[in-house]
């Protein structure tokens, strides 16, 4: 009877080891497995493209949980697509979008993990050759978001036990948030970007003042950088395009143009709202180029008359023979000069002088050629710059000019003569001088005037 008892014990003390020798085993293993675990989590979070978290996590993983085929799909698009794959040569690859199965699709989306034998969890048929008799999903995720999915499969007969799902789930989670966390600092640095150029851009175009080179600029930056087929601005309220997409562009409350792209992205994507900052940042460039030809055209034209003012006439006059004296050619003044406007502002006012004085400056601009250029230089005093053959030709422009002012003008129920004098300058007989032209052409005017007083 004692040695029975005393057998037994030793049986019991021999089961004992053996399974604290088991139990430390299986300890010994999920520590080294959790500690790969952490060092895999680890690495994972040193990297930010998501096709190098994966490609680096796949081998990984399918050794840590004795998997001989490990695969991820990344969602991107709408679209579920390969991203790495560990135990499957290159040739057996799918050829383009390779979904996962409806199924896993279905049930992941409310519990995150599907563990079984291959007959009760889905496999893709592609898979079939490689005989896979267990097979494990995990949902890839944040918050509500499926960011894509893990699959592992094992060719022998060891199905995934209770602590494999769980560690699964943890690595699903971990590498969902390597996902997540490196897309994250993929947009951050595309939205950097982003300012980067938007700011390079926006200076490009601060810098133009004249108003055809903006339009040009912001139709050739449009087009470039959404990219859309084709960009199009019309200043108000010139015809705007029957098709396309039409973005107002509008500042201080009114509307400056139309730019209309044809070609436009999706409404509410990153390129949608990259047109729209374009669209408001051309509003800006537009309306200042607006703002500069105003203001230059102010500094430029008489505002009464709007002829051309002294200095605009001053620098096309010097402008043009610098031009002839290269040439050889010949530039002509013809300076004209009302006589009796004094009266007409004295008897009449000087709402009606005004009017005169507008009604001339029309004749004037109606009667010479398109390459003349007809300024007002103060008072009842007119000039006109022309390119002219010689003295015959200027001579001939002055007496249209004179003949167009002939006819009374009607004025506000009062009909007036204009009365003028015109003297005629050339640079034959004057020189390559436009001060000295246009004194000459003054000084001849005086005596056609000092002439026509003592007739």
């Amino acid at each position: 009877m004692a040695d029975d008892e005393l057998t037994r014990l030793r049986d019991e003390v021999r089961d004992l080891r053996a399974r604290i020798a088991t139990s430390n085993a299986a300890s010994a293993q999920a520590l080294s497995r959790a500690t790969r675990i952490a060092q895999v989590v680890s690495m994972l979070g040193r990297l930010s493209e998501a096709d190098d978290i994966l490609a680096r996590a796949t081998g990984d993983v399918a050794e840590l949980f004795g998997a001989e085929i490990a695969m991820f799909w990344l969602v991107r698009d709408g679209r579920t697509e390969p991203a790495g794959a560990w135990g499957v040569p290159e040739r057996d690859m799918p050829v383009g979008p390779a979904g996962v199965p409806a199924a896993v699709v279905t049930a992941t989306a409310v519990d995150s993990l599907l563990a079984g034998p291959a007959d009760r969890i889905p496999v893709p048929d592609w898979l079939s050759r490689y005989g896979v008799r267990h097979a494990a999903w995990a949902r890839m995720a944040t918050g509500d978001e499926a960011l894509g999915y893990m699959a592992l499969m094992r060719r022998g007969d060891i199905p995934f036990d209770g602590a494999d799902t769980l560690e699964l789930r943890a690595v699903a989670t971990r590498v969902a948030l390597a996902v997540d966390n490196g897309r994250l600092q993929r947009r951050t640095q595309q939205q950097l970007q982003r300012m980067r150029r938007l700011h390079e851009l926006s200076q490009r175009l601060v810098g133009i003042l004249d108003l055809t080179e903006v339009i040009a600029e912001v139709e050739k930056m449009v087009t470039a950088e959404v990219p859309v087929d084709s960009a199009t601005l019309v200043l108000s309220p010139g015809p705007v395009p029957a098709t396309g997409r039409h973005l107002p562009l509008s500042a201080g409350g009114r509307q400056l143009g139309t730019l209309t792209v044809h070609g436009a992205p999706p409404e509410g994507d990153e390129a949608d709202a990259l047109l729209n900052h374009l669209a408001d940042l051309a509003a800006l460039v537009v309306s200042k180029a607006l703002l500069f030809e105003r203001v230059k055209d102010q500094a430029q034209h008489d505002s009464l008359t709007r002829l051309a003012n002294r200095a605009l006439f001053m620098e096309r006059l010097e402008e043009a023979v610098a031009e002839a004296e290269t040439t050889g050619g010949s530039v002509g003044v013809i300076f004209a000069d009302l006589n009796g406007f004094k009266a007409v502002n004295d008897t009449h006012g000087h709402d009606v002088g005004d009017a005169l004085l507008t009604g001339v400056a029309q004749r004037l601009a109606g009667a010479v050629r398109k390459e003349d250029l007809v300024a007002r230089l103060g008072g009842d005093e007119f000039v006109v710059l022309c390119t002219v053959s010689g003295p015959d030709e200027a001579s001939a422009l002055a007496r249209r000019l004179a003949g167009a002012l002939r006819p009374p003008f009607a004025l506000n129920g009062l009909h007036l003569s204009a009365g003028s004098s015109f003297g005629v300058a050339i640079t034959d007989e004057v020189g390559y001088d436009a001060e000295a032209l246009l004194r000459a052409a003054d000084s001849a005017m005086y005596r056609v005037k000092g002439s026509s007083a003592r007739t």
